[in-house]
Protein backbone atom coordinates (compact mmCIF):
# COMPACT_ATOMS: atom_id res chain seq x y z
CA UNK A 1 0.00 0.00 0.00
CA UNK A 2 1.22 3.46 -0.74
CA UNK A 3 2.41 5.69 2.22
CA UNK A 4 0.25 8.06 1.00
CA UNK A 5 -2.69 6.61 0.79
CA UNK A 6 -2.06 4.68 4.51
CA UNK A 7 -1.10 8.22 6.09
CA UNK A 8 -4.51 9.86 4.78
CA UNK A 9 -6.51 6.31 6.18
CA UNK A 10 -4.75 7.03 9.24
CA UNK A 11 -5.47 10.55 9.44
CA UNK A 12 -9.05 10.48 8.49
CA UNK A 13 -9.50 7.64 11.50
CA UNK A 14 -7.67 10.12 14.11
CA UNK A 15 -9.99 12.91 12.83
CA UNK A 16 -12.88 10.18 13.41
CA UNK A 17 -11.91 9.26 17.29
CA UNK A 18 -11.65 13.09 17.81
CA UNK A 19 -14.98 14.57 16.80
CA UNK A 20 -17.10 11.80 17.53
CA UNK A 21 -15.14 12.03 21.48
CA UNK A 22 -17.04 15.24 22.15
CA UNK A 23 -20.30 13.74 20.52
CA UNK A 24 -20.31 10.94 23.28
CA UNK A 25 -19.23 13.21 25.93
CA UNK A 26 -22.31 15.85 24.66
CA UNK A 27 -24.59 13.54 25.70
CA UNK A 28 -26.41 14.52 29.10
CA UNK A 29 -26.06 12.90 32.40
CA UNK A 30 -28.80 10.72 34.11
CA UNK A 31 -30.33 11.74 37.08
CA UNK A 32 -31.59 8.42 38.59
CA UNK A 33 -35.28 9.02 40.73
CA UNK A 34 -37.34 7.42 42.54
CA UNK A 35 -40.88 8.33 42.99
CA UNK A 36 -44.44 6.43 43.85
CA UNK A 37 -47.78 5.79 42.09
CA UNK A 38 -50.19 8.50 42.27
CA UNK A 39 -52.27 9.12 39.14
CA UNK A 40 -52.62 12.01 37.28
CA UNK A 41 -49.17 13.34 39.19
CA UNK A 42 -47.31 9.89 38.95
CA UNK A 43 -48.11 7.23 37.25
CA UNK A 44 -46.16 3.87 34.75
CA UNK A 45 -47.26 4.69 30.90
CA UNK A 46 -46.54 2.35 28.04
CA UNK A 47 -43.58 0.22 27.69
CA UNK A 48 -40.67 1.83 25.03
CA UNK A 49 -37.54 -0.69 24.82
CA UNK A 50 -38.65 -2.73 27.04
CA UNK A 51 -39.10 -0.14 29.89
CA UNK A 52 -41.54 1.40 31.78
CA UNK A 53 -42.26 5.01 31.30
CA UNK A 54 -43.34 7.00 33.70
CA UNK A 55 -45.10 9.44 33.28
CA UNK A 56 -48.24 12.45 34.81
CA UNK A 57 -48.19 16.27 35.75
CA UNK A 58 -45.83 15.83 38.26
CA UNK A 59 -42.72 13.54 36.81
CA UNK A 60 -43.40 15.65 33.64
CA UNK A 61 -42.68 18.84 35.63
CA UNK A 62 -39.43 16.91 36.65
CA UNK A 63 -38.40 15.78 33.49
CA UNK A 64 -38.74 18.86 32.40
CA UNK A 65 -36.72 21.15 34.45
CA UNK A 66 -34.15 18.45 34.75
CA UNK A 67 -33.59 18.60 31.15
CA UNK A 68 -33.14 22.23 31.08
CA UNK A 69 -30.82 21.73 33.87
CA UNK A 70 -28.62 19.56 31.04
CA UNK A 71 -29.81 15.88 32.62
CA UNK A 72 -32.09 13.03 31.27
CA UNK A 73 -34.42 11.35 33.62
CA UNK A 74 -34.33 7.46 34.74
CA UNK A 75 -37.99 7.51 37.24
CA UNK A 76 -38.81 4.31 38.88
CA UNK A 77 -41.68 3.43 40.90
CA UNK A 78 -41.02 2.32 44.45
CA UNK A 79 -42.58 2.00 47.80
CA UNK A 80 -41.77 4.94 50.38
CA UNK A 81 -39.93 3.35 52.73
CA UNK A 82 -37.32 1.77 49.77
CA UNK A 83 -36.82 4.95 48.50
CA UNK A 84 -35.79 6.41 51.60
CA UNK A 85 -33.71 4.15 52.51
CA UNK A 86 -32.07 4.17 48.88
CA UNK A 87 -32.09 7.98 49.22
CA UNK A 88 -30.36 7.70 52.77
CA UNK A 89 -27.55 5.07 51.32
CA UNK A 90 -26.93 7.57 48.11
CA UNK A 91 -27.84 4.57 46.25
CA UNK A 92 -30.00 7.27 43.86
CA UNK A 93 -29.84 11.00 43.29
CA UNK A 94 -33.34 11.69 44.06
CA UNK A 95 -36.87 10.95 45.36
CA UNK A 96 -40.28 13.05 44.30
CA UNK A 97 -43.04 14.06 45.10
CA UNK A 98 -43.25 14.41 48.75
CA UNK A 99 -44.58 16.55 51.75
CA UNK A 100 -41.37 18.34 53.43
CA UNK A 101 -40.00 15.76 56.10
CA UNK A 102 -38.19 16.22 58.93
CA UNK A 103 -35.87 12.84 58.28
CA UNK A 104 -35.01 13.72 54.87
CA UNK A 105 -34.14 17.48 55.29
CA UNK A 106 -31.46 15.56 57.82
CA UNK A 107 -30.26 13.90 54.80
CA UNK A 108 -30.71 15.50 51.61
CA UNK A 109 -31.46 18.68 50.03
CA UNK A 110 -34.90 19.99 49.11
CA UNK A 111 -35.87 21.29 45.82
CA UNK A 112 -38.87 24.48 45.25
CA UNK A 113 -42.13 22.92 45.01
CA UNK A 114 -42.46 20.32 41.54
CA UNK A 115 -46.45 19.64 42.36
CA UNK A 116 -48.84 21.34 44.13
CA UNK A 117 -52.45 19.10 45.47
CA UNK A 118 -55.46 20.46 46.82
CA UNK A 119 -56.51 18.44 49.71
CA UNK A 120 -59.88 17.79 51.12
CA UNK A 121 -61.92 15.85 54.02
CA UNK A 122 -64.79 14.20 52.08
CA UNK A 123 -67.87 13.46 54.15
CA UNK A 124 -70.64 11.62 53.03
CA UNK A 125 -74.25 14.50 52.37
CA UNK A 126 -74.31 16.99 54.50
CA UNK A 127 -71.59 15.74 57.36
CA UNK A 128 -69.80 18.56 58.80
CA UNK A 129 -65.68 17.62 59.43
CA UNK A 130 -65.13 17.20 63.37
CA UNK A 131 -61.39 15.86 64.28
CA UNK A 132 -63.46 12.57 66.32
CA UNK A 133 -64.51 11.70 62.82
CA UNK A 134 -63.34 7.89 61.89
CA UNK A 135 -60.74 9.06 59.03
CA UNK A 136 -59.71 6.78 56.28
CA UNK A 137 -56.36 7.72 54.40
CA UNK A 138 -54.44 5.44 50.99
CA UNK A 139 -51.29 3.90 53.38
CA UNK A 140 -47.69 5.33 52.78
CA UNK A 141 -49.47 8.77 51.24
CA UNK A 142 -48.42 12.09 52.03
CA UNK A 143 -51.95 12.45 53.41
CA UNK A 144 -51.12 9.75 55.92
CA UNK A 145 -48.15 11.05 57.08
CA UNK A 146 -49.28 14.76 57.76
CA UNK A 147 -52.39 13.14 59.74
CA UNK A 148 -50.22 11.73 61.76
CA UNK A 149 -47.59 14.80 62.27
CA UNK A 150 -50.99 17.03 63.00
CA UNK A 151 -51.83 14.75 65.41
CA UNK A 152 -55.17 13.20 64.03
CA UNK A 153 -56.12 10.02 64.70
CA UNK A 154 -56.67 7.73 61.45
CA UNK A 155 -59.06 5.16 61.92
CA UNK A 156 -58.09 3.00 58.32
CA UNK A 157 -55.17 3.03 56.06
CA UNK A 158 -56.20 1.12 52.87
CA UNK A 159 -54.17 0.67 49.49
CA UNK A 160 -56.05 2.50 47.21
CA UNK A 161 -58.05 5.64 46.82
CA UNK A 162 -60.54 3.49 45.51
CA UNK A 163 -61.12 0.94 48.16
CA UNK A 164 -60.84 4.39 49.91
CA UNK A 165 -63.67 5.82 48.60
CA UNK A 166 -65.74 2.23 48.62
CA UNK A 167 -65.29 2.37 52.65
CA UNK A 168 -66.72 6.06 52.64
CA UNK A 169 -69.61 4.88 50.50
CA UNK A 170 -70.56 2.10 52.84
CA UNK A 171 -69.64 3.98 55.88
CA UNK A 172 -67.05 2.16 56.95
CA UNK A 173 -65.41 5.39 57.63
CA UNK A 174 -66.52 8.77 58.36
CA UNK A 175 -64.21 10.90 56.00
CA UNK A 176 -61.57 10.91 53.48
CA UNK A 177 -58.78 12.55 53.05
CA UNK A 178 -57.89 12.92 49.67
CA UNK A 179 -56.47 14.80 46.74
CA UNK A 180 -58.88 16.89 44.94
CA UNK A 181 -57.26 15.45 41.42
CA UNK A 182 -57.72 11.63 42.38
CA UNK A 183 -61.22 12.52 43.44
CA UNK A 184 -61.94 13.91 40.15
CA UNK A 185 -60.50 10.76 38.27
CA UNK A 186 -62.43 8.13 40.91
CA UNK A 187 -65.73 10.49 39.31
CA UNK A 188 -64.61 10.33 36.68
CA UNK A 189 -64.63 6.89 36.35
CA UNK A 190 -68.03 6.62 37.96
CA UNK A 191 -67.10 5.50 41.24
CA UNK A 192 -69.11 8.17 42.67
CA UNK A 193 -72.34 7.18 41.11
CA UNK A 194 -75.31 7.85 43.13
CA UNK A 195 -73.03 9.62 46.43
CA UNK A 196 -73.42 12.88 47.40
CA UNK A 197 -70.16 14.47 49.16
CA UNK A 198 -69.10 17.19 50.63
CA UNK A 199 -65.42 18.76 50.30
CA UNK A 200 -63.91 20.32 52.88
CA UNK A 201 -60.88 22.31 52.13
CA UNK A 202 -57.74 21.28 53.96
CA UNK A 203 -54.76 22.63 52.46
CA UNK A 204 -52.69 23.21 49.18
CA UNK A 205 -49.90 20.51 49.86
CA UNK A 206 -46.21 21.99 48.09
CA UNK A 207 -44.93 18.81 47.31
CA UNK A 208 -41.00 18.72 46.92
CA UNK A 209 -37.52 16.71 44.88
CA UNK A 210 -35.17 15.66 47.56
CA UNK A 211 -31.63 15.37 46.14
CA UNK A 212 -28.96 13.06 47.81
CA UNK A 213 -26.18 14.78 49.74
CA UNK A 214 -23.77 12.98 46.99
CA UNK A 215 -25.26 14.34 44.55
CA UNK A 216 -25.70 17.70 45.79
CA UNK A 217 -22.12 17.76 46.65
CA UNK A 218 -20.87 16.46 43.11
CA UNK A 219 -23.94 18.82 41.22
CA UNK A 220 -23.57 22.03 43.46
CA UNK A 221 -24.94 24.04 39.78
CA UNK A 222 -27.90 21.84 39.56
CA UNK A 223 -31.03 22.58 42.39
CA UNK A 224 -30.37 26.36 41.16
CA UNK A 225 -31.17 25.35 37.54
CA UNK A 226 -33.56 23.32 38.41
CA UNK A 227 -35.44 25.70 40.70
CA UNK A 228 -35.58 28.39 38.22
CA UNK A 229 -37.23 26.18 35.48
CA UNK A 230 -39.87 25.42 37.32
CA UNK A 231 -42.42 27.88 37.26
CA UNK A 232 -42.32 27.22 33.22
CA UNK A 233 -42.17 23.90 33.52
CA UNK A 234 -45.22 24.05 35.73
CA UNK A 235 -47.41 26.37 33.75
CA UNK A 236 -51.10 25.84 33.49
CA UNK A 237 -50.86 23.59 36.06
CA UNK A 238 -51.22 26.48 39.11
CA UNK A 239 -54.34 28.07 37.53
CA UNK A 240 -57.56 28.65 39.61
CA UNK A 241 -60.66 26.60 38.87
CA UNK A 242 -63.69 28.14 37.72
CA UNK A 243 -65.01 27.36 41.23
CA UNK A 244 -62.12 28.89 42.92
CA UNK A 245 -62.29 31.80 40.78
CA UNK A 246 -65.38 32.60 41.36
CA UNK A 247 -65.19 32.44 45.22
CA UNK A 248 -61.54 34.41 45.42
CA UNK A 249 -62.92 36.87 43.06
CA UNK A 250 -66.29 37.82 45.26
CA UNK A 251 -64.01 38.18 48.71
CA UNK A 252 -61.34 40.65 46.99
CA UNK A 253 -64.46 42.39 45.92
CA UNK A 254 -65.57 42.37 49.37
CA UNK A 255 -62.02 44.03 50.60
CA UNK A 256 -61.73 46.03 47.88
CA UNK A 257 -65.02 47.69 48.61
CA UNK A 258 -63.71 47.73 52.53
CA UNK A 259 -60.18 49.48 51.69
CA UNK A 260 -61.83 51.81 49.98
CA UNK A 261 -64.42 52.99 52.57
CA UNK A 262 -61.74 53.64 54.90
CA UNK A 263 -58.48 54.79 52.62
CA UNK A 264 -58.38 57.68 50.12
CA UNK A 265 -56.68 55.22 47.68
CA UNK A 266 -56.61 58.14 45.04
CA UNK A 267 -54.68 60.68 47.71
CA UNK A 268 -52.06 57.94 48.59
CA UNK A 269 -51.36 57.82 44.89
CA UNK A 270 -51.45 61.27 43.99
CA UNK A 271 -48.49 61.81 47.09
CA UNK A 272 -46.52 58.66 46.25
CA UNK A 273 -43.06 59.83 44.29
CA UNK A 274 -43.50 59.75 40.60
CA UNK A 275 -40.49 59.61 37.82
CA UNK A 276 -39.72 62.17 34.78
CA UNK A 277 -39.34 59.56 32.16
CA UNK A 278 -39.48 56.04 31.49
CA UNK A 279 -35.61 55.75 31.08
CA UNK A 280 -35.38 56.79 34.86
CA UNK A 281 -37.93 54.18 35.97
CA UNK A 282 -35.61 51.60 34.38
CA UNK A 283 -32.82 52.79 35.95
CA UNK A 284 -34.24 52.69 39.37
CA UNK A 285 -36.05 49.40 39.01
CA UNK A 286 -32.37 47.61 38.17
CA UNK A 287 -30.97 49.45 41.36
CA UNK A 288 -33.88 48.06 43.37
CA UNK A 289 -34.36 44.42 41.94
CA UNK A 290 -30.55 44.29 42.84
CA UNK A 291 -30.51 44.83 45.96
CA UNK A 292 -34.03 43.89 47.00
CA UNK A 293 -34.77 41.92 49.20
CA UNK A 294 -31.35 41.42 50.82
CA UNK A 295 -31.09 45.37 51.44
CA UNK A 296 -33.85 48.02 51.34
CA UNK A 297 -33.47 50.43 48.63
CA UNK A 298 -33.65 54.61 49.37
CA UNK A 299 -36.35 55.06 47.61
CA UNK A 300 -38.30 52.48 48.83
CA UNK A 301 -37.42 52.86 52.47
CA UNK A 302 -38.90 56.74 51.57
CA UNK A 303 -42.29 55.23 50.27
CA UNK A 304 -42.20 52.94 53.57
CA UNK A 305 -42.36 55.79 55.26
CA UNK A 306 -45.05 57.60 53.60
CA UNK A 307 -48.45 57.80 55.47
CA UNK A 308 -50.61 55.81 52.24
CA UNK A 309 -48.02 53.37 53.07
CA UNK A 310 -48.59 53.36 56.82
CA UNK A 311 -52.36 52.85 56.19
CA UNK A 312 -51.84 50.02 54.14
CA UNK A 313 -49.67 48.25 56.26
CA UNK A 314 -52.55 48.88 59.42
CA UNK A 315 -55.15 47.47 56.83
CA UNK A 316 -53.48 44.12 56.03
CA UNK A 317 -52.95 43.80 59.70
CA UNK A 318 -56.26 43.70 60.33
CA UNK A 319 -56.55 40.76 58.30
CA UNK A 320 -53.31 39.02 58.97
CA UNK A 321 -52.83 35.71 57.90
CA UNK A 322 -55.22 36.20 54.55
CA UNK A 323 -53.99 39.41 53.26
CA UNK A 324 -50.39 39.13 51.94
CA UNK A 325 -49.40 42.08 50.59
CA UNK A 326 -50.85 45.53 49.32
CA UNK A 327 -49.58 48.28 46.66
CA UNK A 328 -50.75 50.93 45.31
CA UNK A 329 -49.46 51.53 41.27
CA UNK A 330 -49.75 54.71 39.52
CA UNK A 331 -50.57 54.81 35.88
CA UNK A 332 -46.59 54.71 35.07
CA UNK A 333 -46.50 51.23 36.72
CA UNK A 334 -44.52 52.56 39.65
CA UNK A 335 -45.07 52.34 42.96
CA UNK A 336 -46.72 54.70 44.87
CA UNK A 337 -47.22 52.84 47.98
CA UNK A 338 -46.80 49.17 49.85
CA UNK A 339 -47.25 47.41 52.66
CA UNK A 340 -43.78 45.71 52.44
CA UNK A 341 -41.06 45.53 50.15
CA UNK A 342 -41.49 44.10 46.82
CA UNK A 343 -39.12 42.88 44.84
CA UNK A 344 -39.21 45.35 42.02
CA UNK A 345 -40.46 48.90 41.75
CA UNK A 346 -41.96 48.71 38.21
CA UNK A 347 -45.05 46.42 38.08
CA UNK A 348 -45.49 47.89 34.73
CA UNK A 349 -44.74 44.65 32.32
CA UNK A 350 -46.48 42.19 34.86
CA UNK A 351 -50.45 41.09 33.90
CA UNK A 352 -51.69 42.19 37.38
CA UNK A 353 -51.02 45.84 35.97
CA UNK A 354 -50.73 45.21 32.37
CA UNK A 355 -54.66 43.05 32.58
CA UNK A 356 -56.33 45.73 34.13
CA UNK A 357 -55.24 48.95 32.54
CA UNK A 358 -56.38 47.31 29.29
CA UNK A 359 -59.67 46.26 30.39
CA UNK A 360 -60.76 49.17 32.50
CA UNK A 361 -64.63 49.51 31.10
CA UNK A 362 -67.26 49.00 33.90
CA UNK A 363 -71.29 49.16 33.53
CA UNK A 364 -73.58 51.91 34.28
CA UNK A 365 -73.11 51.49 37.84
CA UNK A 366 -71.35 48.80 38.31
CA UNK A 367 -67.93 48.13 40.18
CA UNK A 368 -64.22 47.92 38.01
CA UNK A 369 -63.15 44.76 36.43
CA UNK A 370 -60.79 42.87 38.56
CA UNK A 371 -57.94 40.33 37.57
CA UNK A 372 -56.65 36.95 39.54
CA UNK A 373 -53.36 36.45 38.58
CA UNK A 374 -52.45 32.40 38.62
CA UNK A 375 -51.31 30.51 41.88
CA UNK A 376 -47.99 31.58 43.10
CA UNK A 377 -45.66 30.18 45.63
CA UNK A 378 -43.93 32.27 47.99
CA UNK A 379 -40.72 30.61 48.91
CA UNK A 380 -39.85 33.26 51.47
CA UNK A 381 -42.98 32.47 52.72
CA UNK A 382 -43.55 29.05 52.10
CA UNK A 383 -46.98 29.23 50.74
CA UNK A 384 -49.42 29.55 47.93
CA UNK A 385 -50.67 32.79 47.47
CA UNK A 386 -53.15 34.79 44.42
CA UNK A 387 -53.12 38.63 44.07
CA UNK A 388 -56.50 40.67 42.87
CA UNK A 389 -55.70 43.51 41.18
CA UNK A 390 -58.45 46.51 39.95
CA UNK A 391 -58.04 50.09 38.53
CA UNK A 392 -58.45 53.04 40.72
CA UNK A 393 -60.70 55.63 38.68
CA UNK A 394 -61.13 58.47 38.70
CA UNK A 395 -64.91 60.33 38.75
CA UNK A 396 -64.90 61.62 35.67
CA UNK A 397 -64.35 58.72 32.97
CA UNK A 398 -60.84 60.11 32.37
CA UNK A 399 -58.37 57.03 32.13
CA UNK A 400 -57.20 55.18 35.68
CA UNK A 401 -55.09 56.42 38.34
CA UNK A 402 -53.46 53.55 38.65
CA UNK A 403 -54.33 50.12 39.71
CA UNK A 404 -54.70 48.56 43.70
CA UNK A 405 -52.91 44.90 44.40
CA UNK A 406 -53.69 42.25 46.75
CA UNK A 407 -51.91 39.58 47.67
CA UNK A 408 -54.06 36.75 49.46
CA UNK A 409 -53.21 33.11 51.16
CA UNK A 410 -54.81 30.74 49.15
CA UNK A 411 -55.56 28.78 51.85
CA UNK A 412 -56.79 30.95 53.82
CA UNK A 413 -59.42 32.48 51.08
CA UNK A 414 -60.58 28.96 50.39
CA UNK A 415 -61.20 27.50 54.09
CA UNK A 416 -64.60 27.24 53.79
CA UNK A 417 -66.38 23.61 52.93
CA UNK A 418 -67.87 23.18 49.61
CA UNK A 419 -70.43 20.99 47.73
CA UNK A 420 -68.61 17.96 45.45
Amino acid sequence: MDAAPTMNLRLALGLTTVLASPLCQAQPPFLNLYTFESPPYQMVGSDTGGESQISGETADTVICAANRAGWSTRIRITPQNRAIHSLERNMIDGYFAIDPSAELDTIATRSDPVALEKWYFFTRDDKAFTKDLRIGVVAGSNEEAWLSAKGYGIFLSVSSPSQLLALLKRGRIDTALMDERVMDRLRQAKELAGTQLRAHFVRYAPLYLYLGETFTSDNPEFLGIFNRTLNSCMAGQLALSQEEDRRISELSSRLFKEMNSILDVRQIIDEGPRQESFTDVMTIDSQWTALSPLAVPDLAADILALPGSKALQAWQHSHQGLVTEVMLVNDMGTLSAMSQLTSDYWQGDEPKFQKVMENRATQPGGDPPIYLSPIRYDKSAARFQVTASRPVLNDHGEPALGVIVIGLSIEEALSDSEQY
